[in-house]
């Protein structure tokens, strides 16, 4: 049933492949850099707030804080240093348990020769400290803070940055992934219906074309053998006829591809037609390449007509007539039976005593290039893939009967018009 074989993966796939990924790709470094900048702009907020907060203490305690006094975390010096005229001596006050390293000396003598009040930041120990240094006459105060608990919270900040912005960005893959591909799906779409444009193209003019170059050789191989006289003028007429007539199909199917490449479709074309006629002239067109097989039409009732677009039905018949020509032996016989077939409905049957088919196949045959179910390397093709979406765009159904060597019946049944 117009078998080929499968074909290698479309090239364009892979290109639409890589254009998701790399979409997703950017997607997922564009959310990072945000991420990077909120994460940084929240850590600089932070660390400013935690220098204010220092500050702040620092100069709580140097201005109401007594040396004596202990304070989480805070602990002040008073350095008093006098002068008996012969001996310098220096006091200092601090709480029980100080830092090892504080006061800090260096501080306190630059305060004592009248540098002006700063923070510095040290670290003695292994352990971080804020310290400000003022001097109020002979007396020096020093205010120490421990940062060890802001430096916990800093760490902490940090950490979570980077969890959320690892889980951020797995995020942001998945979701750039998804669309990515949303994004992609239309062009594959278009791509996709543009190669089966080009599919269809190729099949659909196959046949018009066949049966010009058929009437063409035989034409031009009866001209050779008899030479043209006064009473072979009907005969040459007859002939040149039924090729304008296959010239013209083969128009039909042009606009045809067009109108669907174009994915519309076009009222105007829709017209009421005997569906028997129309099968009588399928025939007509088929006889040159028939042989001796033997094609005969049956038509039971006289309301055969149905509504639709003529081209696109005959085209339909041609490919369940064509499909039946190729797989029935050169002396087999095919019947064509245009019927009502119940209230409402008009039925069209094709039957072959050709090679038949597995059942296992009876739906496998109406998709595109689809593998055949029973053992052997062919594929179906497009013919009969084709005739199911013309006869499901009309509103009727197509099933298929048949057995390996006895042969298949395809039975098509349309909505009559009132």
């Amino acid at each position: 049933m117009n078998f080929r074989r499968s074909a290698p993966p479309a090239p364009e796939q892979r290109l639409l492949t890589r254009a998701a990924a790399a979409l997703a790709c950017r997607i997922a470094a564009g959310f990072l850099a945000a991420l990077a900048l909120l994460g940084f702009c929240a850590y600089r907020v932070v660390l400013d707030e935690q220098r204010t907060q220092a500050r702040d203490q620092l100069t709580e305690a140097l201005r109401y804080g007594h040396p004596t006094e202990a304070t989480p975390c805070v602990w002040l010096f008073e350095i008093d240093g006098t002068t008996d005229g012969t001996t310098d001596r220096t006091t200092v006050l601090h709480p029980p348990q100080i830092p090892a390293g504080f006061p800090l000396q260096s501080a306190v003598a630059r305060a004592a020769d009248g540098a002006p009040a700063a923070q510095t930041h040290v670290t003695v120990t292994g352990t971080d400290y804020d310290v400000l240094t003022v001097r109020h006459g002979d007396t020096v105060r020093q205010a120490v803070f421990d940062t060890w608990y802001q430096q916990a919270d800093l760490d902490h900040l940090v950490r979570a940055l980077v969890l959320v912005g690892l889980l951020g960005v797995a995020l942001a893959t998945i979701v750039g992934a998804l669309l990515g591909h949303r994004s992609i799906a239309p062009l594959g779409d278009a791509l996709d219906r543009q190669r089966r444009f080009v599919a269809d193209a190729s099949h659909e003019l196959r046949t018009p074309l066949t049966r010009l170059h058929t009437r063409a050789q035989m034409l031009l191989r009866w001209h050779r053998e008899h030479p043209p006289s006064d009473g072979d003028s009907e005969r040459l007429t007859a002939e040149l006829t039924a090729m304008v007539q296959s010239a013209a199909e083969l128009n039909d199917v042009v606009e045809d591809l067009l109108m669907s490449a174009g994915m519309r479709t076009d009222p105007a074309r829709c017209e009421e037609f005997d569906l028997a006629t129309l099968a009588a002239e399928v025939i007509e067109a088929e006889r040159p390449r028939l042989g001796a097989r033997v094609l005969a039409l049956t038509t039971v009732g006289e309301l055969l007509t149905i509504k639709g677009a003529r081209s696109p039905v005959r085209r339909m018949i041609a490919t369940l007539v064509d499909n039946a020509v190729s797989h029935t032996d050169p002396t087999g016989r095919i019947e064509i039976s245009v019927r009502q077939g119940g209230r409402g409905i008009v039925e069209l049957e094709v039957t072959d005593d050709g090679t038949g088919f597995d059942p296992v196949d009876r739906e496998r045959i109406f998709e595109r290039f689809a593998q055949s179910g029973s053992p052997g390397p062919h594929h179906f093709g497009l013919g009969l893939a084709l005739a199911r979406e013309i006869v499901t765009d009309h509103g009727g159904t197509i099933r298929a009967v048949g057995r390996p060597g006895a042969g298949a019946t395809f039975t098509v049944r349309l909505p009559a018009t009132a």
